[in-house]
């Protein structure tokens, strides 16, 4: 008589030895199945024991025939097709499988959303004829209902996040072709250019939609909306508890929308990446990955493996051999410098006195593209001159840039060529105690990123030190 394994010791040979099972849900996934064919099963058993012990070879077999598996619930149904027959496993072993390898998550896609959308579009619709009431058993079942199937959503959607964040790997394993056979680099761009419009449209972008609270759907509300209007319906009807429970399921996927749109940018950017981009991602990403892997070894139950074995990482890697001995940059060590606190608290001490006198602030007449007049630009510098008499001013390095960024969008109808005027009076009457120097090298000085650049000469204001008797000699 062979021997016989209960349910929890097969499920624990399965996590024992989880490779076979890994391999076989991948391979689910590459043929987009919901089951496992009984030949690819035993062919990966007999690979994966050939090199054990007799024991524990013998042990896994016998846990992992069809007829063990299906004695223990794990395969819940066979069938036969394609004159072989096919085993569909507990969805919850398999989930949970999948919890142990964000490389086998499921994206999801369009059609699945959808589904998950209609089936709370219609809890809601339930829930606007239920009594909501505790003594009824409907209305309990249903909030029971509401409950697994947003928990379930909210499972779900982080898991494709996190599939989702591991896409440089996936990107990088595309790419390693790019890097070895630069010949054939237009036909692999074509098809790496396939393979990621269809992730990006089949997987990243519906689930964007789906999370997105502003997207408006043709056939009824979105997530949100449905969300929303449960959550109204609750607290009309006192259930103030699976109200805020709900409520807080809708912010917590609303947060979900963000890393989503990060993953979207990277591989809109890797789209763009050319040959030599592509051997350089895919070289940091298969180095990296090495680093993860030794990392990985660490995070064991053992206190003793504290430290990362590189050795033989570091060696095989030519540029970490002596890398120690090189010279590491110097910091800017702000935290202990105190002119530097010094000069951000003289620059907080000038802006709010500003900020304490905007209602003295001037506003400068307004100039048209044509037909202005030389009396209107006088005006303007005037006005900005007596304001910048009045200002109080510190040392600076670059005092066009300070003034700058004192003025714009604080004075209203300032434009920075006024600026420029206004110092042309300013150096020839400095404020008292201090210097005005033009340093004669231009600099470049950007307003934003759609306005235009103007070159100005650069000056710098100073105290005013006196002249030696052999400085003014020699002046």
């Amino acid at each position: 008589m062979s021997k016989r394994f209960s349910t929890l010791d097969t499920t624990r040979l399965l996590f024992d030895h989880p490779k076979i099972l890994f391999r076989l849900i991948e391979r689910m996934g590459r043929n987009e199945t919901r089951y496992v064919r009984e030949s690819d099963l035993v062919a990966e058993v007999m690979d994966y024991t050939r090199n054990l012990g007799k024991p524990d070879r013998d042990r896994i077999r016998l846990a992992l025939n069809t007829d063990n598996l299906f004695r223990t619930g794990l395969v819940i149904d066979i069938m036969k097709g394609e004159g072989e027959r096919q085993l569909v496993f507990q969805d919850s072993l398999i989930n949970l499988m999948r919890a142990c390898n964000a490389s086998l998550y499921q994206e999801l896609t369009d059609a699945r959303l959808r589904g998950h959308l209609v089936t709370l579009r219609d809890v809601r619709n339930r829930l606007e004829t239920s009594s909501f009431s505790e003594a009824d058993a409907d209305y309990t079942e249903l909030r029971d209902d509401l409950n697994e199937r947003v928990s379930q959503l909210i499972g779900l959607l982080r898991q494709n996040v996190l599939r989702m964040q591991t896409i440089s790997a996936q990107l990088a394993d595309m790419s390693g072709d790019a890097s070895r056979a630069p010949d054939k680099y237009l036909e692999f761009r074509q098809n790496l250019f396939e393979q990621i419009v269809t992730l990006y449209e089949r997987h990243i972008k519906p689930t964007m939609m789906f999370l997105n609270p502003d997207t408006r759907l043709p056939d009824g509300s979105n997530l949100f909306e449905t969300l929303e209007a449960m959550v109204r319906l609750l607290e009309q009807n006192d259930d103030q508890s699976l109200a805020d429970q709900l409520f807080r399921s809708s912010i917590s996927l609303n947060a979900l929308h963000k890393p989503i749109q990060a993953v979207a940018q990277e591989v809109e950017h890797f789209l763009r990446k050319t040959r030599r981009g592509m051997a350089q991602y895919n070289a940091m990403e298969h180095f990296y990955g090495k680093l993860r892997a030794l990392k990985d070894e660490t995070e064991t139950l053992s206190l003793r493996r504290k430290w990362l074995e590189g050795s033989d990482f570091a060696r095989g890697v030519g540029f970490l051999v002596g890398l120690r001995a090189q010279q590491r940059p110097k910091h800017y060590a702000f935290g202990s410098s105190a002119s530097y606190y010094q000069l951000l608290f003289s620059e907080l001490d000038l802006r709010l006195a500003d900020l304490k006198r905007k209602a003295e602030v001037p506003v400068l007449q307004e100039v048209a593209g044509s037909g202005r007049h030389a009396r209107v630009d006088v005006q303007r510098i005037n006005q900005l001159y007596q304001w910048l008499e009045t200002l109080e001013l510190r040392p600076t390095q670059d005092l066009v840039r300070e003034l700058h960024g004192r003025l714009e969008n604080f004075i209203p109808g300032y434009r920075f060529p006024d600026l420029l005027a206004a110092l042309n009076r300013l150096v020839n009457s400095p404020p008292e105690g201090m210097t005005v120097i033009t340093t004669n090298r231009f600099r470049i000085l950007g307003q934003g990123p759609e306005t235009d650049q103007f070159i100005y000469r650069k000056r710098r204001l100073q105290d005013k030190i006196p002249k030696t008797e052999t400085e003014a000699a020699d002046v």
